[in-house]
């Protein structure tokens, strides 16, 4: 059974770890958040909420309407990345176990494919690193999403991030969770700056 929490606001082992000081990539400098692109990524959190509920059958209608929205725009991998995030979401609500592991492989396969196209987008990464941190162990995931914080991290630490507060408070929580299970040395100060950011948030208060 996948382990899949509903706390997400907003689903081998590395070589080595890059300092907390250094990106594992370093994006180019990105525009401030669109009011386009801030509704659209507000439409996709709702539907994404919605299979956190675990419903099978509600979990179904997100994943049509996120597959309509790929039909429409082929290239918008924070659609695809939240499709995948859905049906890993399908995978661990389903009763029979052909079904968990082929919706998990749908879904790995559309996150993958979303962070290769959009490796710099911070809301991929995110929804890939909390993603993957939830499936099992030994399905082979925790090393992306282990990756993927440590670029998150220093993407939170910008000064002209696009990403919201209540985002970044979510990945860092989770950052420090991950980093905290692989021993990674920057797992107090993502716990350090998840409280600084609002220490009365859900996320504040878990991580005092």
């Amino acid at each position: 059974m996948l382990k899949y929490t509903t706390a997400l606001l907003v689903v081998g082992s590395l070589a080595f770890y890059p300092s907390c000081s250094e990106a594992s990539n370093k994006p180019a400098q990105k525009p401030a958040e669109t009011q386009s692109t801030a509704t659209e990524n507000d439409k996709f959190k709702k539907w994404h909420d919605i299979c956190l509920e675990g419903d099978t059958g509600k979990i179904a209608q997100q994943i049509s309407k996120f597959e309509a929205e790929l039909v429409n725009k082929p290239s918008n991998d924070l659609a695809r990345v939240y499709l995948g995030s859905s049906y890993a979401l399908k995978a661990k609500h389903s009763f029979f176990p052909p079904t968990k592991l082929k919706s998990l492989k749908i879904g790995k396969g559309l996150m993958e494919q979303a962070v290769t196209s959009s490796p710099n987008n911070p809301r991929v990464r995110m929804v890939r690193a909390i993603a993957y941190y939830n499936v099992p162990k030994r399905f082979g995931t925790r090393a992306s999403s282990v990756s993927d914080f440590e670029f998150l991290l220093n993407e939170v630490k910008k000064s002209k991030s696009t990403l919201r507060p209540n985002e970044k408070q979510a990945i860092l929580y989770y950052a420090f969770l991950a980093f905290t299970e692989d021993g990674h040395e920057c797992a107090t100060e993502a716990r350090e700056l998840c409280h600084t950011i609002d220490p009365n948030s859900e996320y504040g208060k878990l991580t005092k």
